[in-house]
């Protein structure tokens, strides 16, 4: 069976090429590692993700179908599904912003169940598998009051599976202004990551920034301030970033002055 997630990340902040693959199931513990490896007051160390498509020849040809398999998928399938649109967002509708909710709107012509799995709280939401919960509780709820029917044959939704490649970027922040000064610069991809990918698969409602200032520094209103960030508020990765920022080049300002 081939690794869903491949990680190529420092160790004991030297950048190196340690590549170490695994399944969805154990993303939290190479996470742990990772945390393990940067104890408190260690740079931030920037790093990436690439997503990879991987075709897994499920379908649903109706409501039931798809709650069926949802029971059972992957995590990086119900992650790619919802999450992927921030980094493609010229794929989907902002209205329903994932592949399940324009799905379920624009070929099931469920447009109350749509709005229901359109955006999920973020800094809340607990984790992929929180997501699943949610998302089987609503369709279920749906399946109880409507009658399902099969879609025309082409269009089935066929669920993916994503293989997620974690690589170092080279960039370190030390303090504040560094963090803010990288981050400005810092690619999509690399903001996707600290701001989604792993916070989901984590399951904690501290994104990779706002968890390094709470570890790090005594900025606590700071760290809480760029937590309650939520990304899926959000048309693209850009407007996340530039969010980001403002914040910190805001309370930068203040600290300067004396005002925190």
């Amino acid at each position: 069976m081939i690794p869903l997630i491949s990680f190529s990340f420092p160790r004991n902040n030297l950048y190196t090429s340690n590549l170490i693959s695994v399944s969805a199931k154990t993303f939290l513990s190479v996470l742990s590692a990772i945390e393990t490896d940067s104890p408190k007051n260690s740079p931030f160390a920037f790093l990436k993700a690439r997503y990879i498509v991987e075709l897994t020849g499920k379908r649903a040809t109706n409501l039931q179908d798809f709650l069926d398999y949802l029971k059972t998928a992957d995590l990086t399938s119900i992650f790619y599904h919802i999450y992927h649109p921030l980094l493609d967002s010229h794929l989907v509708p902002y209205e329903f912003p994932n592949d399940f909710s324009f799905w379920f709107s624009d070929t099931l012509q469920d447009k109350d169940l749509a709005e229901q799995v359109a955006n999920f709280d973020l800094p809340d939401v607990g984790g992929l598998e929180s997501v699943r919960q949610i998302l089987l509780s609503r369709i279920e709820r749906a399946l109880r009051e409507r009658i399902t029917y099969d879609v025309r044959p082409g269009n089935d939704f066929n669920f993916v599976n994503c293989r997620v490649i974690v690589l170092p970027t080279g960039q370190t922040a030390r303090n504040l202004d560094e963090l803010a000064d990288n981050i400005s610069e810092a690619s999509e991809l690399s903001i996707f990551y600290h701001m989604v990918t792993s916070r989901l698969f984590k399951g904690s409602r501290y994104d990779d920034f706002s968890e390094w200032i709470r570890r790090n520094t005594s900025d606590t209103e700071l760290a809480e301030e760029i937590r309650a960030v939520d990304p899926t508020t959000h048309v693209n990765v850009k407007s996340i970033q530039q969010e980001v920022v403002k914040i910190l080049q805001r309370y930068l300002k203040q600290k300067r002055m004396g005002r925190v």
